[in-house]
């Protein structure tokens, strides 16, 4: 049976329940409260997070551009080496195709390139005498009719198309 409640039952029956419902409040509130921080914490773990994957990813950019640093001083170096074996190779060809001095003439009065020709190639035509011409050009001049009296003349082999 139910059972009536005087007024003292239903003033305490009205506190009760006031403070329950001021527990459940700061209960409530204290649960938003520790959510806020919950929140604020894992933003900060994000924030932290994206700041080391940022450190990382520089510093895998740096180690990407001082491998691509590394690499082109590598290739600069080999080019240079290929420019330099280059240069050797030519230096060397163009020794190589120098004709080579079969004797050193020291030219006497009254001597023309064409008598010079006949001792040493026992010819006098012009293809002859311009093979000693061409190799000498820096003693004689522009004007091979013009030799003078002294200066040595190195006479070189024939090349192989004058050869017989």
């Amino acid at each position: 049976m139910a059972e009536k409640k005087n007024v003292f039952d239903k003033a305490i029956d009205a506190l009760t329940n006031r403070d329950e419902k001021a527990a459940a409040e700061e209960a409530k509130a204290a649960a938003v409260a520790a959510a806020v921080k919950v929140q604020e914490a894992e933003a900060r773990a994000n924030a932290a997070e994206a700041k080391a994957l940022k450190a990382e990813k520089d510093k895998a950019i740096a180690d990407a551009a001082e491998a691509a640093k590394a690499k082109g001083e590598q290739i600069k170096a080999m080019e240079a080496a290929k420019a330099d074996a280059a240069m050797k190779a030519a230096a060397a060809a163009k020794e190589a195709a120098k004709p080579k001095i079969i004797a050193e003439h020291t030219v006497s009065a009254g001597e023309t390139l064409s008598h010079i020709s006949q001792k040493y190639y026992k010819q006098t035509a012009r293809p002859y005498w311009e093979v000693i011409y061409e190799a000498n050009k820096a003693v004689i001049g522009d004007n091979p009719g013009m030799i003078k009296v002294g200066i040595k003349l190195a006479i070189p082999e024939l090349p192989a198309e004058l050869k017989k």
